[in-house]
């Protein structure tokens, strides 16, 4: 996640967060914009680059609007969930990404949009979020991304999953992807089977312990029943995958404020991996905001 506005300045600090360098691993990037223009300057500054300085950025496959970040700067700036009443400017923002999107040269696959219920308790019971449904809907976008909170809530509080259901109730054509508490496979059964979203999305989980993925992948092909451990690492799965991402920081010049936050997280997962202890999670950011 990065700003639209710094992008679109050619800002080298925001620009370096933008990790593509892999062209096999299908990667995403999504902008915090607040007007069509800010949105049309870095969509247009991430196409120049991939064909000059930055040739790793021609691996991005989707660009995502984020309206959902509760962090009050990005709020009082006017983007994320500050954005989700502005229906005229959303309507123009959407248009502007597909758009793109069918003239870009890059390979993008999807353009979508992540949102909140709302600022607040009162905006999440009026139901701000649905008319933002049949914008996206009219706009061709290719999905909506559900975080069921509002902005004041936090990861502790309980999401709604039932907010994903009227959204997939009004969007029968659209890809609805739920987010919110889904932290293994079996979540991400029962919120399909209580929503009829289309997909769900991972956050905590995955910075918690990025082998959560191959759970999903075990429980769709052999159809076993999830048995809530076969997901976690073996301390030689982490060991391997610690040489792979310094080979990566060499090769990539990787910044070592991120070199030290990552190593840390792996040493954490390895004691994980080697006591059994879960408790053990692993850091997040201070500055993040996870869903």
């Amino acid at each position: 996640m990065v700003r639209a506005s710094a992008v679109a300045r050619n800002n080298a600090s925001t620009l370096d967060m933008l990790d593509t360098f892999d062209a096999g691993v299908p990667t995403g990037v999504q902008l915090l914009a607040k007007s069509r223009d800010e949105l049309h300057g870095a969509l247009d500054r991430l196409e120049t680059l991939a064909s000059t300085s930055r040739p790793h950025f021609r691996n991005i496959v989707a660009v995502d609007i984020n309206l959902g970040c509760p962090s009050p700067d990005v709020i009082r700036s006017g983007s994320g969930p500050a954005l989700l009443k502005r229906r005229s400017k959303l309507a123009e923002i959407f248009q502007t990404l597909t758009e793109w999107k069918h003239d870009t040269g890059l390979n993008v696959q999807a353009v979508g949009v992540k949102i909140r219920l709302g600022l607040n308790r009162v905006e999440a019971e009026a139901q701000v979020y649905l008319p933002l449904i049949d914008a996206a809907i009219e706009a061709e976008l290719d999905y909506v991304c559900v975080h069921a909170r509002h902005a004041g809530q936090r990861s502790r509080d309980a999401p709604s999953w039932g907010a994903i259901g009227l959204a997939k109730q009004q969007a029968a054509h659209l890809a609805i992807i739920g987010n919110g508490n889904v932290f293994n496979a079996l979540d991400a059964e029962q919120m399909r089977a209580q929503t009829g979203c289309d997909a769900v999305m991972l956050a905590r989980a995955a910075i918690r312990n990025p082998w959560v993925f191959r759970d999903f992948v075990a429980t769709t092909t052999t159809g076993d029943a999830w048995d809530g451990g076969r997901y976690w690492p073996t301390v030689d799965e982490v060991d391997a995958a610690l040489a792979d991402y310094r080979a990566a920081v060499r090769e990539f010049a990787g910044k070592p404020k991120f070199a030290a936050f990552h190593e840390r997280n792996f040493a954490r997962l390895r004691r994980v991996a080697s006591t059994g202890d879960r408790s053990l999670v692993v850091e997040s950011p201070a500055t993040i905001h996870l869903s």
